[in-house]
């Protein structure tokens, strides 16, 4: 079988290619892409070779459905809808274990989201959000606005945004925010609306805007005893000084790196049988109680939220792109052009 994929060939270019496909292995999957989306920040660093060299595979996004499946495949057979942790591809065999369900009648574009949507929602409990705690999302990409979203849905009020980007910020007022500020237009409004709050700051902060220099800001926003939590990576950049203010502050710095959790949990769990003591039953299955969110299971939060209407990534999605204007999407992207928030791309 022959399959079209996306490379980068080289620093900032991206092509398509051809490719073999063969069956799924035992534990295998075979894949046809329905939709892929674009990361503008991870994947401009990719293109840069910040992350692996070149030439590389690019995406890590995909809704699909399940053309094949492996011998020793039991959780998932052909026709299912999934998502996956897999890259721009037609067709492609992925492991098992790369993948999750996706409920029957879900919009697939809007799934596609899943990888960037759970990145913002690992941030939201990193920080512990509360009902009616106040809270600051700063960058209005597509992260930020995401975990915007997350965080009205958490029951945060007031939500607050930032963006130096006035379209975003509009995108942000439509979702339903309660302030958002442009701080490059209006550079005293922030901190007044932090003073308006009688808190002596903000008591969960997220930085989603790519760069550290706001860093330095959120550390002088932030209550006591307030979380900040870092959504974006940066590549070579200094580090800002500002560990002596999160300590004076009593504050919490978290990553929110999403595969520093668990990407899924199985459990084996003890039987009791003809014969007594119990013993290890046969085989393992899902670990999926709400005491630990693993990646699979925030994702198929993320999915049931998508499907009930709670989380809305529609008004995000810029630009929809073809197989063919692939390359065209990766020169939006190796320019930073600021217009693409959220680019989907068709498979079928």
């Amino acid at each position: 079988m022959k399959s079209i994929c996306a490379v980068v060939a080289g620093e900032g270019k991206v092509v398509l290619e051809e490719e073999d496909v063969g069956r799924p292995g035992a534990t295998e999957l075979l894949l046809e892409g329905e939709f892929s989306t674009i990361s503008p920040g991870t994947e401009h660093s990719l293109m840069a070779g910040l992350i692996r060299p070149l030439p590389q595979h690019i995406g890590y996004s995909l809704s699909a459905s399940v053309s094949a499946v492996g011998s020793d495949v039991t959780d998932y057979a052909p026709g299912d809808k999934v998502v996956a942790t897999a890259r721009h591809a037609s067709y492609q065999v992925v492991d098992e274990r790369l993948v999750s369900p996706a409920p029957a009648d879900i919009d697939m574009e809007q799934a596609a989201f899943f990888n960037l949507a759970h990145t913002g929602l690992y941030g939201i409990r990193r920080a512990g959000l509360q009902l009616g705690e106040p809270a600051l999302v700063m960058g209005q990409g597509l992260v930020g606005a995401l975990a915007a979203q997350l965080a009205l849905a958490s029951g945060a009020a007031p939500v607050i945004v930032t963006d130096v980007d006035d379209s975003r910020l509009d995108l942000a007022r439509e979702a339903g925010v309660h302030l958002a500020v442009n701080p490059e237009r209006d550079p005293d409004a922030l901190g007044a609306i932090v003073e308006g709050l009688g808190l002596g700051g903000v008591p969960a902060i997220f930085e989603a805007t790519g760069r550290r220099a706001p860093i330095e800001q959120a550390v002088q926003l932030v209550s006591e005893r307030g979380r900040i939590v870092m959504l974006s990576t940066v590549h070579g950049n200094i580090v800002p000084n500002i560990t002596e203010s999160i300590m004076m502050k009593g504050a919490v710095l978290y990553g929110a790196y999403v595969n520093s959790k668990p990407f899924a949990l199985r459990r084996t769990d003890l039987t009791i049988s003809n014969r007594w003591p119990p013993v290890v039953a046969e085989g393992s299955r899902r670990y999926a109680n709400r005491d630990v969110w693993t990646s699979d299971e925030d994702i198929r939060a993320i999915l049931s939220l998508i499907r009930h209407g709670s989380l809305d990534v529609s008004p995000l999605i810029s630009h929809r792109f073809t197989v063919e204007q692939i390359p065209e999407a990766y020169e939006m992207v190796w320019n930073k052009d600021r217009s693409l928030v959220g680019g989907a791309i068709r498979w079928k």
